[in-house]
């Protein structure tokens, strides 16, 4: 009996409002088994569609007595949530939601929550925590898996925010993972929470607006662009930016083709957290080499990463790969402008790829707790 057949049998364990997807040819299931990216995508013999924690907690158990493999889908932002027609997929998607505690100055974030309804659920209570560039982007993912965030240097990684969380295990049995109750388990979430069960919800740090220096909660969102013959002189100056802390400068440096034009730039996608009356000077250096494009302005804290939603759509064949580094290096990244420009030549389809070189000018804050989350001394990646 094919997998397909055999998930019928789950209907009898769920409860009624737990729908399960298993006609691969229906509208509704190729929109639920869609990702971020196609790579390596797979059509599963069924997705089922949780409601309750409880009806996940029946689901993994009945995946495991049936031994039949699943995985499981916050986001859909992962390569990996992903899974053939010999198993099946636990879409957390119908049990996602926020709530947030103003007073306690945390939020408990269940499912495949995105990242832009926790903002905007935190910023009506006057409130962020720490989020990557990414709206659709799932929370609980994110966190579990360390989570470079654009307020790094106040709030430190996604994971470093993590209290507690209530956690499935490959038995089925649902555990409170706190710092009393499995303190090692509690350990290995923050920063490699993905291999330890299925993770329903996690109760997370939020702070205050006046954190970021304006009561408004709002930070300096801006662009440069200028041409990549440029590059050594922008590099040249950058060395020195990325690295003055006197300022809350961070962002991401991009040797790209941006459209509409499509033509070879360097892309500086700024950022500064503070006094909004330093931006200027803080990117003084940038503004002197009198860019094609130089504009700015604060945005409020939840709507940082709006424009990015071109790199967050669902669909088509890419992947974004990240390394850590301690420091920058002139020479090497103009060998790096010159791998891009070779992999443009050679393969023209190649224009949409885009190498990004992310600073924050100010150390990560670093916890006061250990975790498996490695990386506060990096700045650079």
């Amino acid at each position: 009996m094919s997998v397909r057949q055999r998930i019928l049998g789950l209907h009898a364990i769920v409860s009624p409002d737990c729908e399960i997807l298993n006609e691969p040819a229906e509208e509704t299931f190729q929109r639920y088994s869609e990702r971020w990216t196609d790579i390596a995508r797979e059509i599963p013999a069924a997705i089922v569609l949780p409601t309750t924690e409880a009806d996940i907690q029946k689901t993994v158990h009945w995946g495991v007595e049936s031994s039949i493999h699943f995985v499981i889908k916050g986001a859909g932002g992962s390569e990996w949530s992903t899974i053939g027609d010999n198993g099946f997929v636990i879409d957390l998607g119908r049990y996602s939601s926020v709530t947030v505690d103003a007073q306690g100055g945390t939020a408990t974030v269940r499912g495949g929550i995105t990242q832009k309804e926790v903002a905007v659920a935190l910023a009506e209570e006057n409130l962020f925590t720490a989020l990557g560039n990414g709206n659709v982007v799932g929370v609980t993912g994110y966190a579990l898996g360390g989570g470079s965030a654009i307020t790094n240097s106040l709030t430190g990684f996604g994971s470093d925010q993590i209290i507690s969380a209530r956690l499935i295990t490959a038995k089925a049995e649902l555990v409170e993972v706190t710092e009393k109750q499995q303190p090692d388990l509690l350990w290995a979430i923050r920063g490699a929470g993905h291999f330890f069960g299925v993770v329903t919800e996690l109760v997370i740090k939020a702070y205050p607006f006046s954190l970021l220096g304006t009561e408004d909660g709002t930070i300096w969102s801006g662009a440069f662009v200028l041409p990549l013959d440029r590059a050594k002189e922008v590099a040249e100056v950058m060395d020195t930016l990325m690295d003055d802390d006197r300022y809350g400068t961070s962002g991401l440096m991009m040797i790209a083709a941006p459209p509409p034009n499509k033509k070879p730039s360097l892309v500086i996608a700024a950022r500064h957290i503070g006094d909004p009356a330093k931006v200027q000077e803080a990117y003084q250096p940038l503004y002197d080499l009198k860019p094609l494009v130089a504009n700015g302005a604060q945005v409020p804290i939840q709507n940082a990463s709006d424009g990015r939603e071109a790199f967050t759509a669902n669909g088509t064949f890419k992947r974004f790969g990240i390394v850590g580094l301690r420091r920058f290096d002139i020479d090497r990244f103009m060998q790096t402008v010159e791998v891009w420009r070779q992999l443009v030549e050679e393969c023209p389809d190649a224009l949409s790829t885009s190498f990004n070189f992310q600073w924050d000018s100010r150390p990560v804050r670093t916890p006061e707790f250990e975790s498996a989350m490695c990386l506060h001394d990096t700045r650079y990646w």
